[in-house]
């Protein structure tokens, strides 16, 4: 749910700001950014979702756009919480 959230507020936002398409400096076509990187890089990440989710078909097995919706969805969970001890490693 909060996925879809972030994808209609970055898609509201790139129709707001008048960003129908990426810029050439990051598009697709560039090297493949990881996850750490999108989440430090919001912006681009808002931009890379939208172009994803605009064409599907052509993106939905594209490593940027794989490593982009990662990050977001690290982004809408948190930071994991490390289990306690005894649940990380149960007794047999």
């Amino acid at each position: 749910m909060k996925l879809i959230n972030i994808l209609l507020i970055s898609s509201l936002f790139c129709v707001m700001t008048g960003c129908s398409k990426m810029s050439s400096h990051h598009s697709l076509q560039n090297q493949t950014h990881d996850v750490a990187w999108f989440k430090q890089h919001q912006k681009i990440l808002m931009q890379t979702l939208t172009q994803c989710s605009n064409n599907p078909a052509k993106y939905r097995n594209h490593p940027e756009c794989i490593n982009a919706q990662q990050a977001a969805n690290d982004i809408v969970a948190g930071d994991p919480v490390p289990l306690p001890a005894d649940m990380a490693h149960p007794k047999e």
